[in-house]
């Protein structure tokens, strides 16, 4: 939840003022709040309800002082200080950002900048006292901005200082998951077993798994630090049956290549193209960096830093003649060729285009940047930086002049003009739809799309709030966030109640229900999961399975 407030107030007379704004509600939604400080008292309030406060507040050089953390939590009930009495810092945290509040040097520090202060801050019976007029630089830091300043006001009389404030809520505040059911229980194709410690599919019924050495076996979703990690190596099948193995001692990694290849990395540091029986099929004296795809592989000279292919057998079938080569798609793969030097251009630059898998050019290269080939189309880019999609011959299908464009879903995709403005397409380029005007269209896949839209809050300064799209129109973060990952029309996703993992489906329901605590995504039938466990000696482990397709 977004909340921008007004906060600017001196004891005895308003800090400047700024004229109310308002204005046509779309992307917030407004919510008055009024905050009061009886200075010589302990009575603070929002809303007219007391909040917790046990010292009381005070004028210091002309500026109303009020506890930090008492006035913090009263903003906001999950905000949380940390107090070091040696050095006398205090840091604020709410939502992942800390302010650090250093008293003996009067500063306040948002990373490695500081904010403006004005009067001294102190630690007085117990409390840390910030004058009130900091809390403007203070909230911004933490999203909450001056709306309206015209409903500030001091009583001499009561010695009470008031503080009207307005509460923006972003539209997405409330996004809800929509998804229902309970799901059935899974179906395992490899039952759950602590024997490894990470299991990934390679496609076709076939899956690597490795067992770490040296390790607790305590290990969730494969961390990022033991991808370098010693580890045995095994070839599965989809019941769990264990095809090759390989020693540690021997082998550094082995992966799936694709078109039912693995690459053997040794630790002396050869490498072997091998079939799915273990037999070697050519030494990788290349150093493959693509993965087979319809036959060939992208390799290169690195002395050259030229790319080229080689086929199953291991031999060049398209010299190393370019820049960069992408992998095969439906026939054609996107090149790029370094254009010579010319007079007022400093360096060479590089277009691309299509080759055959006879290395023959079939769309010249022309373009900035070359996609895959996708139902016959693939999306390019010109050098004005323009998107659309053409043929394989060529031909402009939807014309080169959108600011971005996403891949094609059920037959449409979101394209987006210079001006702003996101369509909905087909694929003829026919606008079915104006989607809404905003910055920074991103595409997620499976039909879904985020854009940062704005609005202006007040005279001078514009809010966003990241929204999310299908064809349809908006839908909740949650439901993008599952839906973004659908494979073989299910999705992992995280059960808000128990924390668990399980599968939805296109419809938003569970197909099988969340009992596991990592899950990927689908892959020809399967999709790897595991479950932490506690074994007899009271230890912490990880099992790990994959589960099969219920259709």
């Amino acid at each position: 939840m977004k909340k921008i407030f007004c906060m600017a107030l001196s004891a005895a007379l308003l800090a400047g003022s700024m004229p109310a704004y308002a204005a046509e509600e779309s992307l917030f939604t407004k919510t008055p709040h009024t905050f009061t400080a009886r200075v010589g008292t302990t009575e603070f309030t929002k809303d007219g309800a007391a909040q917790p406060l046990d010292v009381p507040i005070y004028i210091k050089d002309g500026y109303v002082m009020l506890p930090l953390r008492t006035f913090m939590q009263a903003l906001d009930a999950d905000a949380t200080l940390a107090w070091s009495n040696g050095t006398k810092l205090a840091e604020v945290t709410l939502h992942d950002f800390t302010l650090t509040f250093d008293i003996n040097g009067n500063r306040i520090w948002a990373k490695s900048s500081q904010l403006p202060v004005f009067g001294q801050m102190e630690v007085k019976d117990g409390r840390v006292f910030v004058p009130l007029r900091d809390w403007e630089g203070v909230l911004k830091c933490f999203n909450r901005y001056i709306v309206d300043a015209d409903a500030l006001s001091w009583d001499a009389e009561t010695k009470t200082a008031a503080v009207q404030l307005t509460e923006l809520t972003a539209a997405t505040a409330n996004d809800t998951s929509s998804v229902k059911g309970t799901g059935e229980a899974a179906v395992f194709g490899i039952p759950l077993t602590d024997r490894y410690d990470d299991i990934k599919s390679i496609g076709g019924d076939y899956f690597i798994a490795e067992k770490y050495v040296n390790t607790d076996g305590d290990i969730l979703g494969a961390p990022q630090e033991y991808e370098n990690q010693q580890a045995d190596w095994f070839l599965l099948n989809q019941q769990g049956k264990v095809l090759l193995q390989y020693s540690n001692k021997d082998v550094l990694r082995l992966r799936g290549y694709g078109d039912g290849f693995l690459r053997l990395n040794k630790r002396d540091g050869t490498s072997q193209i091998l079939d799915m029986e273990g037999n070697t099929q050519f030494a990788d004296d290349y150093h493959v960096i693509d993965s087979f795809s319809e036959g060939l592989a992208m390799v290169m000279d690195y002395k050259e830093r030229k790319s080229g292919y080689i086929n199953a057998k291991g031999e060049e079938v398209i010299p190393f003649s370019f820049y960069s080569a992408d992998a095969f798609s439906e026939g054609l793969a996107a090149v790029g060729v370094d254009l010579p030097k010319e007079e007022g251009r400093q360096s060479a630059e590089t277009r691309y285009g299509y080759i055959d898998k006879a290395g023959n050019w079939v769309v010249e290269p022309k373009y900035r940047r070359a996609f895959a080939f996708q139902d016959g189309l693939a999306k390019v880019e010109d050098t004005d930086r323009n998107i659309g999609y053409i043929d394989k011959t060529g031909k402009e299908v939807i014309p080169l002049r959108y600011n971005k464009i996403t891949d094609f879903w059920n037959g449409k995709a979101f394209a987006q003009e210079k001006s702003g403005e996101v369509f909905l397409i087909d694929r003829t380029g026919k606008k079915l739809k104006s989607i809404i005007t905003g910055e920074y269209m991103s595409g997620h896949g499976n039909g879904i799309i985020s854009i940062e839209a704005e609005e202006q809050v007040a005279p001078g300064r514009v809010e966003y709030v990241k929204l999310y799209f299908d064809e349809n129109g908006r839908v909740s973060e949650k439901d993008a966030e599952w839906r973004m990952r659908l494979s073989e029309g299910l999705a992992p996703y995280q059960d808000e109640k128990t924390g668990k993992y399980g599968y939805v489906g296109e419809d938003g329901t569970w197909v099988i229900a969340p009992t596991f605590d990592f899950a990927r995504d689908f892959k020809d039938g399967y999709a790897v999961v595991s479950k932490k466990v506690t074994l007899a000696n009271g230890k912490e482990d990880v099992q790990w399975g994959t589960v099969c397709h219920p259709i």
